[in-house]
């Protein structure tokens, strides 16, 4: 037994110590593989870095030349004798210059220079289509050096041999632009590209390999870029110009702010097989210390875990009979849960398999009653809605829930349970039902329910104490304040903090001080003292004159003050003195307002009067106007027939002032005749146009003495104007409406007397529509209505007239048109008054 324990023991040390030594050279081997990678990262942005300056070294130093080169005087003048020798200087002293071109930015060549094993020769230039390009293209942008992408020298189409890597030089000014080809074999070497794997261009071209293989492959195999070789390239500017992949480093190196090359190296990651052939002895020294650890501290602790295990045995044995005890005294525990606790067990459907006796007696219900049951058999409604909607969720979740739920009882009447639902599983983890363990808590939830009335009922008092209108204080008998509402100490003008350092026989005034020492001592004897007038002082030493009640509360110990200020007592009083005054006033303005509306019915009385006498008078006078007007008409051809030319003229004119008045009778009696028509209340489609010139022809005798009168724009007189020369259409009853005109005419008229001059006399009628309106605008200039009546013009009994009116016109034509459903307003502009007029128009 003692040696297969130290075996097991020993297997297990080795075990841990081989997992240990496994964790702890992987873990080795990343820390070893981060290091190697960042020196990689190191040196290669250290190449990366020196070909930067190189290269803007060679930017700066060719932009030096082309900048002296344009610099010079025969240059700028175009001097061709003088600038050669110049250039060919130039280009014999700077080995890297293949040719040199300078041509106007219209097309002309300057000069252009080619050197031919190092002699200089000097050729008419041929304006190929890349010049053309580069003298017309916005790519080129002035004063500013433009570097092309290289591109190996071609004579007659083919590749010269040895290679030789140009670019183009182009910087252009304002009338002129130079060219400069340029041999960068020079430039590659000095770059040391063979500490890199390939150098690419802009568009994905490989320039350089270290391989040799694929070096201008645009030239030698035209379907290999940079992306079939390295996945996921691309020619992107990144945010900081230097990406890391895991094969690659890849760093853009700039001309100009613009990206022509990019360098590629190897990311050269170091695998764990190279780390371990690396360090092979290491490791095999350090598995074998391992070892040996291992088979020391089994040694040391096999007769100490010896002991333990056998101590562990045979306290699995005293578990064991202890577990056969619990067993018996479990099943004891269980009848007795049977008959003191409420359980209900259920299956995954929500199905009674099983219930407590005491929930069988708590409800009423037999167990063979509720066995095959739907749990919310049990519920009342309200919590079957509950359980249905959240709490099947959480269970069929797996998850328990407890919460309180209302049961029902066979014999009326629910009860309150707070419920613990717990999932039940077998051996093998699988969801097998539920078990349901209840606690009554229907006297909880009384005693919940009494407290919640109580605090609402406090708060209810919290409420009224706080907002009454009277100053309450709670006060002891030495006259300390115990608590008190906001009224109170604003009564005082103190702030809360304030008061509640003072008693109350502080605030009182000194002579009242003893009447107020007796008044508590009565309420400590006799209960309550209501309604003492004191004289208090303020915090700012002013007397206040205070009702007063005191009242004793049940302890004895303390009393409740109600103070009132007799201010409000006092204009009471004063008003009450008034009330008769006041009365009077009203009930002598209400007698005339009786009277105005007896004369008001008397004047409607004897209009109605008047139209019905009005109706029969343009009856009667029809028929002569008729026979007068054909009786005209043949006289007028009589006087067409005379020979006398001067007497048939002198007749013929005084005929037409005869038959201007007889048409002029024809408009009034026909005015008239709408006028005196009986009202029919029913709306009808109306002409409004022509409603103002029923209502303006019967004003005309009246406004013609007082003012002009224009009716869109146009001078009314009865005989100039059509009533149909305009059309807008509103629902209406017709009559109602030219009361309304009438009146705001009238009005408008009498205002225009207090103008002297008549000249200077104006009102003015337009009619419009404005979106789904009609818009009747009564335009005067005779200053406008008071500001003082302006908001109560429509009000009865308001009235702008000095001298006469009731002011119950404006206040009539108002009701008339909010019967129609319209609008009536009035305001001022720079000149009088505006009234409009607003109904609904009608298509």
């Amino acid at each position: 037994m003692k040696v297969q324990f130290s075996l097991k023991l020993f297997l297990a040390f080795l075990v841990f110590s081989f997992i240990f030594f496994l964790l702890t050279s992987f873990l080795t081997y990343k820390t070893f593989q981060t290091k190697v990678e960042h020196k990689n990262i190191e040196n290669f942005l250290t190449k990366a870095e020196l070909f930067q300056e190189r290269v803007d070294d060679f930017i700066r130093k060719n932009k030096t030349i082309i900048e002296t080169i344009l610099e010079d005087k025969a240059v700028k003048n175009s001097d061709t004798l003088s600038m050669e020798p110049k250039l060919e200087v130039l280009l014999k002293s700077n080995k890297d210059i293949t040719s040199l071109k300078l041509i106007k930015n219209s097309g002309e060549n300057i000069i252009s220079l080619y050197k031919n094993e190092n002699k200089i020769e000097k050729k008419e230039l041929v304006l190929s289509s890349i010049i053309h390009y580069y003298l017309s293209s916005e790519e080129i942008v002035k004063n500013r050096l433009f570097i092309t992408e290289p591109y190996l020298l071609e004579k007659k189409g083919e590749i010269t041999l040895p290679l030789k890597p140009l670019i183009e030089l182009v910087y252009k000014t304002e009338d002129k632009t130079v060219f400069i080809s340029y041999d960068i074999s020079r430039l590659f070497k000095s770059l040391q590209l063979k500490d890199v794997k390939y150098l690419v261009d802009k568009d994905l071209n490989i320039i350089y390999d270290s391989t040799g293989l694929n070096s201008w492959s645009k030239y030698y195999n035209p379907s290999l870029d940079i992306k079939s070789i390295i996945k996921g390239f691309s020619n992107r500017v990144f945010s900081d110009s230097f990406i890391v992949t895991n094969t690659n480093y890849l760093k853009q190196i700039f001309f100009n702010n613009e990206h022509y090359f990019t360098l590629v190296d190897n990311n050269k990651r170091i695998t764990y097989k190279e780390f371990f052939n690396r360090y092979e002895n290491s490791f095999y020294n350090i598995a074998f210390l391992m070892f040996v650890i291992s088979f020391i501290i089994s040694m040391l602790f096999t007769t100490p875990l010896s002991n333990i295990n056998k101590k562990l045995e045979s306290e699995k044995n005293v578990l064991s009979d202890s577990i056969r005890k619990n067993s018996l005294m479990l099943n004891d525990s269980l009848a007795l849960l049977d008959k003191h606790v409420m359980y209900v067990k259920l299956d995954t459907e929500f199905k009674v398999l099983n219930i407590s006796s005491y929930l069988s007696r708590v409800t009423g219900f037999e167990k063979e009653e509720l066995l095959g049951q739907d749990y919310t058999f049990l519920l009342n409604k309200n919590s079957t809605k509950t359980f249905n909607e959240k709490v099947k969720t959480v269970l069929e979740n797996a998850v328990s829930w407890n919460g309180e739920l209302q049961s029902i009882k066979k014999i009326a009447g629910d009860y309150w349970v707070k419920s613990n639902i717990e999932p039940d599983y077998n051996e093998y983890g699988e969801l097998i039902g539920y078990t349901d363990i209840r606690t009554d808590i229907s006297d909880n939830k009384r005693i919940e329910k009494l407290y919640n009335e109580l605090n609402y009922q406090i708060e209810q008092l919290n409420t009224i104490f706080q907002n009454a209108n009277s100053g309450i204080a709670l006060v002891d008998f030495d006259g300390n304040f115990k608590r008190f509402n906001g009224k109170f100490f604003n009564l005082f003008n103190y702030t809360e903090n304030e008061i509640i350092e003072k008693k109350i026989f502080d605030l009182v005034d000194a002579g009242s001080i003893d009447l107020l020492r007796k008044v508590v001592n009565e309420v400590k004897e006799h209960g309550s003292i209501l309604n003492i007038e004191l004289v208090f002082i303020s915090k700012n030493q002013e007397e206040i004159y205070l009702d007063v009640s005191l009242n004793l509360l049940p302890d004895r110990k303390n009393m409740v003050m109600v103070a009132n200020s007799l201010e409000d007592k006092r204009k009471l009083q004063e008003l009450n003195h008034n009330l008769e005054f006041r009365v009077a006033q009203e009930v002598k303005k209400n007698i005339e307002k009786d009277k105005i509306h007896q004369e008001e019915q008397i004047k409607n009385a004897k209009l109605t009067s008047i139209g019905t006498l009005a109706a029969g008078i343009t009856h009667e006078i029809n028929t002569p106007l008729t026979y007068l007007k054909g009786n005209f008409e043949m006289l007028t051809m009589d006087i067409e027939d005379l020979e006398d030319e001067d007497t048939k003229n002198n007749m013929l004119f005084s005929c037409e002032k005869m038959e201007d008045a007889i048409n002029r009778i024809a408009i009034i009696v026909e005015s008239m005749r709408e006028m005196s028509q009986t009202s029919i209340e029913a709306k009808e489609k109306t002409n409004i146009y022509a409603t103002l010139f029923t209502s303006l022809t019967m004003a005309y005798n009246v406004s013609k003495q007082i003012s002009k009168i224009y009716l869109n724009n146009k001078e009314f007189t009865p005989t100039n104007i059509d009533k149909n020369d305009f059309e807008v259409f509103a629902k209406v009853q017709k009559q109602r409406l030219e009361q309304v005109w009438i009146i705001i005419i009238n009005n408008a008229l009498d205002a225009l007397k207090t103008l002297k001059d008549y000249e200077q006399r104006e009102l003015r009628i337009d009619v419009f529509s404005e979106a789904d309106e009609v818009i009747v605008r009564f335009s005067d200039n005779a200053g406008g209505v008071d500001e003082k009546i302006i908001d109560k013009i429509f009000d009865p009994f308001v009235s702008s007239k000095t001298h006469s009116g009731m002011g119950v016109g404006l206040n009539i034509a108002k009701k008339i048109i909010d019967d129609h459903k319209g609008e009536i307003l009035v305001y001022n502009n720079e000149v009088g008054a505006v009234f409009d007029v607003k109904l609904k128009l009608q298509e």
